[in-house]
């Protein structure tokens, strides 16, 4: 057996890397892929392996709005420390990587903050229109493009649904938070 850590490790990056590899095998003129980002292990896959592949494709990051320390590092080009306020627990870095901002800086076509609502919008929207249960960290791709909207119309997407640790506790309190407003 190997232990592989949960961040910032060469072969967490590999592995994850693979989800790249199979959309680009699956649809091979994918124009725009938005994947969340936590401690920046399978953004850093995405942007390595899917514009290896497909050099045109955008990446665009997405993290929680509450914890965003790897979108001010990407913004600021330098490694940033920011505090964690945010339910999307997948998404909760406080401090980011080296390796993985540097990668990004490098090579992510864009990134953006969403919300807790707006992950908890799109708990609802996975829910109600493909039946996927998702916690929030893993809607926060589709809030980014709902967010993106027109930017992204009329071109091929795939939205990263990463994170289905969503208890029934958590679930009913979304749901409830969502018919509130």
């Amino acid at each position: 057996m190997r232990y592989v850590h949960h961040v910032n490790a060469p072969q967490l990056v590999a592995g994850v890397s693979t989800i790249s590899l199979e959309i680009i095998e699956d649809l091979p003129q994918v124009d725009v892929i938005i994947t969340p980002i936590g401690g920046g292990s399978a953004a850093v896959g995405h942007c390595l392996v899917a514009k290896t592949l497909r050099p045109q494709v955008q990446v665009i990051g997405v993290q929680a709005g509450g914890a965003p320390a790897v979108y001010h590092s990407w913004k600021e080009r330098e490694l940033q420390a920011a505090p964690i306020e945010t339910a999307a627990e997948g998404l909760a870095t406080g401090r980011p990587y080296y390796y993985a901002v540097k990668t990004l800086i490098d090579r992510m076509d864009d990134m953006l903050l969403v919300s807790d609502e707006e992950m908890q919008d799109a708990v609802v929207l996975l829910l109600r229109v493909a039946h996927i249960v998702a916690e929030e960290s893993g809607a926060a791709a589709t809030a980014a493009a709902v967010k993106l909207g027109d930017r992204i119309r009329g071109k091929r997407v795939v939205i990263v649904v990463s994170g289905g640790n969503m208890t029934l506790d958590s679930l009913r309190r979304v749901l409830l938070d969502h018919q509130s407003r």
